[in-house]
Formats: structure tokens, sequence, C-alpha cells
């Protein structure tokens, strides 16, 4: 496969220009990045000040409706927003194509939920259960559009407009809820935030749509998108079964053994969702734009994706059991004990979630396939063992085994068709592996040095950041720092600086 620089992140300017499309790209991801920092902060803001209006009983009964409607939520997109991500290019025509087959997935699932809703009555004793659920519906009928239509933003590089649009809709939606609950105290206020939120998203990214000039081209076929919809939704599916097998299973352990690990596996999982969403968002349409057939535009992505992954678990690894502690309080050790585990889990699941987006941009659904089966059977011989020893601690092993296979699956199919050169990246993803044991073993020591949770987060922390304040010298060894400085997102060397750097090997020999 060539290595010619195309439309990706590989540099499309001569020697030493700045890649205006992967500035872009990265600039994206920090607005996502900040974007959903934002969002968490009001969650938690919001989750406070709603705890004290509602009852317990009625937050039983929101988080049984939402589990419910969230099974309904996987079929509400159909994969049109992925195919909208992957398009080589985007016209009118698809875009339209794409929001009318959503508009109709959207009203699908809206019965669906209904009729749901109906047979809920019947299986739990909760009265709020049932006008909860048909609430919530209400989302299906402008969240599969409102998804489409900012997959198309986000291709055509509208990523700081659509974080805003995002970051508007919580907080609108926040506000209606709280508004509501002040009016009456209805726990059906709980339930108003979805359809609020979708509705707003579909709305402003209508807007948005409305100003981009997009191309005119032929129209596409309704069954090809159809059935491109239909692979992505059911492998997404399929991978999200495969990422909660061990938290399902958890309950086969005992109530104890699964409250201590859902705990640990939602700490380590909520940051690696964001992650990935947020990789996926801003680099996907960039290599999906000559179908990831400059090399050097997917090593870069997986440079990314690799420093991201070890260097930020592997911090978590280290300060997150005492941050964990000071958040459960006494009690919860056991899930603390289970977070560099998983942490190590969520660093490779979200260096496999970078790798699909790579196949998702080539348009290669074989290697889709070939790679979530290889994750499959690993976590399910790993399961196997762990209900045969009845260990909580394999369980959490479970989740580092899936998707380890997985990538490895990723990096063989690519070296035999050419996609990249794996030595290469196996040495970045070394020295980002080095860097992040680094930082997990410092956060450690300082955390079993301090002894109490505040104390062990707080000296965890101190040690962590002296380690990267000592290394800060060592920076331009980094692979991520090489590939900033192509791009032109730090500066480059001063020219006797390049001269030193060039000497040092014959001053070796």
């Amino acid at each position: 496969m060539s290595e010619a620089a195309g439309p990706g992140l590989a540099p499309t300017a001569p020697q030493g220009a700045p890649d205006s499309r992967a500035r872009r790209a990265l600039h994206g991801l920090l607005w996502n990045y900040g974007s959903s920092l934002a969002t968490v902060v009001l969650q938690l803001g919001y989750s406070a000040c709603t705890s004290r209006m509602v009852s317990p009983a009625a937050f039983g009964a929101f988080a049984t409706a939402s589990a419910v409607t969230a099974v309904v939520g996987y079929f509400s997109n159909s994969g049109i927003a992925t195919c909208l991500l992957t398009a080589e290019r985007l016209s009118r025509q698809l875009v339209a194509l794409a929001l009318r087959v959503a508009g109709v997935c959207g009203v699908l699932c809206f019965l669906g939920a209904q009729g749901v809703a109906f047979g809920v009555g019947f299986l739990w004793d909760m009265p709020e259960l049932e006008p909860m659920v048909r609430l919530i519906g209400f989302q299906f009928l402008s969240l599969p559009a409102g998804l489409a239509a900012v997959a198309a933003l986000h291709h055509c590089g509208r990523t700081p407009q659509v974080a805003r649009l995002q970051l508007a809709g919580h907080v609108t939606a926040a506000v209606v809820s709280l508004v509501l609950l002040v009016a009456g105290r209805s726990p059906l206020a709980l339930a108003a935030c979805a359809p609020t939120s979708s509705a707003v998203l579909l709305l402003g990214a209508l807007w948005l749509l409305r100003r981009e000039n997009l191309p005119d081209g032929s129209r596409p076929p309704v069954r090809g998108l159809v059935n491109a919809s239909g692979f992505f939704s059911g492998f997404s599916l399929a991978q999200y079964a495969v990422i909660s097998a061990p938290l399902w299973l958890a309950g086969r352990l005992g109530a104890s053994a699964a409250g201590h690990y859902s705990r640990a596996s939602m700490f380590t999982g909520v940051p690696v969702t964001v992650l990935a969403q947020g990789i996926g968002l801003t680099t996907t349409p960039v290599l999906a734009a000559d179908r990831g057939r400059s090399r050097q535009a997917v090593a870069d992505v997986l440079c990314l994706g690799s420093a991201i992954a070890f260097i930020g678990f592997g911090a978590l690894a280290g300060v997150g059991p005492a941050a964990l502690n000071l958040l459960l309080g006494p009690g919860w050790e056991t899930a603390a004990a289970l977070v560099p585990l998983l942490a190590a889990g969520a660093a490779l699941t979200l260096l496999s979630s970078v790798g699909d987006s790579v196949n998702q941009a080539r348009d290669d659904r074989r290697s889709l396939v070939v790679t979530q089966a290889w994750a499959t059977a690993a976590v399910a011989l790993a399961l196997t063992v762990v209900v045969a020893r009845q260990s909580l601690t394999l369980l959490a092993a479970a989740a580092v085994i899936g998707p380890l296979a997985c990538h490895v699956a990723q990096l063989v199919r690519w070296r035999v068709q050419g996609v990249v050169a794996v030595r290469p990246v196996l040495r970045v993803h070394a020295v980002h592996l080095a860097a992040g044991a680094t930082l997990a073993l410092a956060g450690h020591w300082g955390a079993v040095a301090g002894g109490g949770p505040l104390r062990g987060l707080l000296l965890g922390g101190a040690a962590a950041f002296l380690v990267l304040a000592c290394a800060l010298p060592l920076r331009r060894r980094l692979p991520l720092h090489s590939v900033a400085v192509r791009h032109g997102l730090l500066p480059r060397p001063s020219w006797s600086a390049r001269v030193r750097s060039a000497a040092r090997p014959a001053r070796q020999q």
C-alpha cells in the first residue's frame, strides 16, 4: 500500500508545512474533551440537587426505566452516524437520505418503547415506571436524526460547534428537569431530561447543517445505506455484549462481588468511553477521506491513541485506588484493589477502539468481524476460568484479555494487508507503556505512603506530577511529541538543536 500523503493526518503540503486537517482534527478533539468534562461536572451538580428532591423509590424507578430504554436505544441510530463519519465525501443527497432513514428508525423505536412501557407494568411493581418509560421513549423521535446530523457536522470539521451544542442540550435538559421538580416535585421530571436534550441537539444540528454548503452528488441507494447502517449497529451491539460480559458474570460470584466489580468498572469505564468517542469522532472522518490509504496518517492516529491510553490510564492505575476509596468511603477496599487491572483493560479497550475506527474508515468490515471474534473468544475462555475458580481478580483480568486479543488481531491483519508498518507501532506502544508504568508506580508509591485515602490521593498525585516534571526534558523522545511537531501543533526545534541531535549518534560511534 502506498505511503503517499493523502488528506489524512499525513502532511499534504510541502515538507515542514503544518497540516490544516490534522490541526483541525486535534483542535476538535480538545473541544470534545472540554465539553465532556463540563458535562461530567454538570451531571454531578444535577445529581446532587435531584437527590435532595426525589425519593429513593423514584430514583429506583428512573434507573430501571433508563436501563429498559437503553436496550431500545442501541437500535435507535442503526449505524447511520457511523456511515456518515466514514463516508469519503458528503453530499446534500447523502445527508438528506441519512436524515430520512434515521427519522423512520426513530419513529419505529419510539413505538417500540411505548410497547415496552405497556409490558413493564406487569413485570415490576412500580407505579411510576410505565409513565417514565413512555416519556423517555419520546427521545427517539429526535435522537437518531440528531446523531446523524451531528455526524455530518463532525465530517465537515464543525466539532467545536457540535461540542457547544451538546453542552447546551445538557444544560437545557437539567434546567427543565429542575424547574419541573420545583414546580410539582414529580419524579417524571427526571425522565424529561432525555427528550429535552435530544430535541435541542436535533434542532441545533439542523440549523448548523443549513449553513453548510454541501456539494451536490448522485442519489445514493437506500438499500446500501440501510445495509451498512445495520452492520455497524449490530457490530456496536456485539461490542457492548463482549465488554459487559464480565459485569454480567459478576453476579454469579455473589451480590457483594457484583457490587465491588460494578463500582470499579464504572470508575474506569466512564473515562474510556469519553476518550474513545472523542478520538473516533474527530479522526474517523480524516482517515475516511482517503479510505485510510496513508500509512503515516494511520500511524499518527495510533500514536495519539497509544499515548492517551497508556499514559492516561497509567496515571489512573496509580492514584485510582486511593481516589475510589475516597469517593466510596470505608468498606470498598476490594473495589479499589481492582482499579489497576481494570485501568489496564481500559487502556487496551481504547487502543482497540481506535483500531476499529481505522478499519471503519477503510470500510474493512471483514477485519471488524474477525478482530471482534478474537475478542469474543478470548473473553469467553477467560470467563470459563472465572466460573471454575470463582475469583474476582480473574474476572477483572478478563477485561484485559478481550481488548488485548482484539488489538493483536488488528496488528496482525494490518501487517498482512500493508495498512501500517507494525514494528514502529509496537515501538510507539512500548515507549508510551513505559511512561505510563512509571506514572503508575509513582502514584502507587505515593498513595501507599500516604496511608488514608485523602492523603494517599494527594501524595500519589504529587508523586506522579513530580515524575512528569522530571521527565519534561525528555518530552522530545515521546512519539506523540514528534507527531505534534510534524503537524505544526508544537514549534519545531531550532537549527542548532537539530544539528546537535544529528551529531549525537556520530559522537557515540
